[in-house]
């Protein structure tokens, strides 16, 4: 049996990019002998993150090198790209720039193709979203983006127009990879789980007794974090009556505090809350019982959560910017807001609420990006490989 390297910069988080490397090699597997390899890896959650990302127990994560401080790990990856020459294996997938230059760096030594999976091209390179750097890592590579942009920019289009084949998760990702790197990349989507589907009438009513639910919602999930623009659902939020917020997602006590004061600030204590990061069981309920799921982020590639919001019946309402909810999104399942303009998202939520949905019609609408078509089109993108 042929071998595939999965290889990314960290595991440390419960993220969409995760979710789909662990899909990748959950549905590889019966395929390939399968390895996962980061750069770092935190041992303190990746119990955690395997868990709820729910890895195949023969699949055992594994960090270059045994360094334990994050920011060397990547410094080292980032330095010397040769650290995987050694490694035994018939194809690489990278899910990042070091990880692409690693694969780059090993084709050239011993003809090891590889491929490359584009969620966004690398944001220290061709963003300048706020909010973005964020963490330790991020700060690295926005530190090198800035002082090294044009040598880097370089590197980063020779390895990825050196791959073999090149991924994007959306034609809005597409897009944006043949105007950067003048390739027509193949499209896989993210999954959606199984996991997320209607509940029936009865098991709502129990969830929202259980949470002492007792008044309609709008509801917003994923990465709470500057740069998904969660702050200004609260100014919505004032503009609306008789409905309240929840926002949930893994969230710094920093900027949790910032929404907070926000909170306090608009007189919302009785109707929005943060809940922070919540189980995959409250997370489809709440996905199920809401009236209508926010996407207050631009410029999104994709959006997972607006597909498993879709999925469980939520219609959804997000920035109609030519970015991936742009794909996702139609009249069947949610609406569309001008770009940026405040007023006309107010009125696509008080539109919404006031619209009469026909949930098997909104269920139905991402069909698509269920787990077994994905599966197909991924294994058909790589069949010569395995």
């Amino acid at each position: 049996m042929k071998k595939i390297t999965i290889i990314y910069d960290f595991l440390k988080e419960l993220g969409g990019l995760e979710r789909v490397m662990f899909f990748q090699a959950n549905k590889l597997k019966n395929h390939a002998d399968i390895e996962l390899l980061f750069s770092y890896i935190s041992e303190k959650d990746k119990a955690k993150i395997i868990k709820e990302l729910e890895l195949d127990n023969s699949i055992e994560p594994k960090q270059i090198g045994k360094t334990r401080n994050e920011t060397l790990q990547l410094a080292l990856s980032f330095l010397f790209p040769s650290r995987t020459r050694k490694i035994k294996t018939d194809l690489i997938i990278s899910h990042s720039f070091m990880a692409s230059r690693m694969a780059y760096n090993k084709k050239k030594k011993d003809g090891t193709p590889y491929i490359v999976i584009l969620y966004h091209p690398p944001n220290f390179l061709y963003s300048n979203v706020e909010g973005w750097a964020n963490t330790s890592a991020r700060i690295f590579a926005k530190f090198l983006g800035y002082f090294f942009k044009d040598k880097l920019k370089k590197i980063d289009i020779e390895c990825v127009r050196g791959a073999n084949i090149v991924i994007a998760i959306s034609e809005y990702t597409a897009k944006r990879v043949k105007e950067i790197y003048g390739l027509n990349p193949a499209i896989v989507y993210p999954h959606i789980s199984g996991f997320f589907k209607s509940m029936k009438k009865s098991e709502k009513e129990h969830f929202l007794k259980s949470n002492n639910i007792k008044r309609k919602f709008l509801f917003a999930h994923g990465r709470i974090i500057p740069d998904k623009n969660y702050k200004i659902l609260l100014d919505f939020i004032k503009e609306i009556k008789n409905i309240d917020l929840i926002i949930s997602g893994s969230v710094e006590e920093n900027y949790r505090k910032e929404l907070n004061e926000k909170i306090k600030e608009l007189g919302l204590e009785n109707r929005a809350r943060i809940l922070g990061r919540i189980s995959k069981d409250d997370l489809l309920g709440y996905y199920n019982s809401a009236e209508l799921f926010l996407m207050p982020a631009k410029k999104e590639d994709f959006g997972l959560t607006i597909v498993e919001s879709i999925a469980c019946g939520c219609p959804v309402i997000a920035w109609n910017d030519n970015a991936g909810p742009n794909e996702i999104i139609n009249s069947e399942n949610g609406l569309l807001a001008k770009p940026y303009n405040l007023s006309d998202f107010i009125f696509k939520i008080k539109t919404g609420l006031n619209k009469k949905w026909d949930k098997n019609k909104v269920v139905k609408s991402v069909n698509k990006f269920k787990e077994d078509e994905i599966s197909k089109r991924l294994i058909d993108v790589i069949r010569k490989y395995v």
